[in-house]
């Protein structure tokens, strides 16, 4: 399947008007839980799908030998990795599984070192669940970066920094005082059209990137 360069741009014009309201940023707290960017007074269910050292304290964990409670659970939001979430989406399209309750937003956690979600994985997530796939970089432990509501790069957290060494990201946190990711990226200081005034990460991709073509053929 070929996937459209436009794709970026058809993500934030049919999904924003749509979920904008309900969709915040994740707010750090301590490094072991944190706040899903969802309204306050919210009641949507989250279940964080994938065992992963980041938390969240408004959801439920459900690793993979639970993940035949979600049904019982019916999350409206669904946090995890991009190979859970794969695999989740591939469940509920053989309908294994009965996850028509997700209907807020999808929240792919990238670990340090890993590929960046592809368009190929956004178009995946969108055809079996039908609602946003925002992406947030983890590392260690911590939410470093996350995704602009408008789909414009990677808003970057604070207490976190980035630079360009050799066209290589490099991470900066309090923890570690440069840690490379193995992504590609510009550092952008403009105003973001959602509002946030935070420094972006932009132009994200893989110093290696993977092949897509086995991915394509499922989406």
């Amino acid at each position: 399947m070929k996937i459209p360069s436009t794709l970026g741009t058809f993500f934030a014009v049919a999904q924003m008007p749509r979920f904008a309201s309900n969709i915040k940023r994740f707010r750090p707290q301590n490094r072991s839980r944190r706040q899903l960017p969802l309204p306050p007074a919210s009641n949507v269910r989250v279940a964080q799908v994938s065992a992963l050292a980041t938390s969240f304290d408004s959801g439920e964990s459900f690793c993979r030998n639970r993940w035949n409670e979600l049904e019982t659970f019916r999350p409206g939001v669904l946090v995890g990795s991009a190979a859970d979430l794969r695999g989740l989406a591939e469940l509920a399209q053989r309908h294994i599984l009965d996850l028509t309750s997700v209907d807020h937003a999808i929240f792919v956690l990238t670990v340090c070192g890993e590929q960046p979600v592809n368009d190929v994985l956004r178009v995946v997530l969108w055809q079996a669940f039908g609602v946003p796939v925002y992406e947030h970089f983890v590392a260690q432990g911590r939410l470093v970066a996350s995704e602009c509501q408008a789909f414009e790069g990677w808003h970057i957290e604070p207490c976190s920094a980035f630079s360009v060494i050799d066209g290589e990201l490099i991470l900066h946190t309090p923890e570690a005082t440069s840690v490379p990711t193995g992504l590609t990226g510009r550092i952008d200081t403009e105003p973001c059209v959602c509002g946030l005034a935070s420094l972006r990460v932009r132009d994200i991709e893989a110093l290696t990137p993977i092949d897509d073509r086995a991915l394509a053929a499922t989406a």
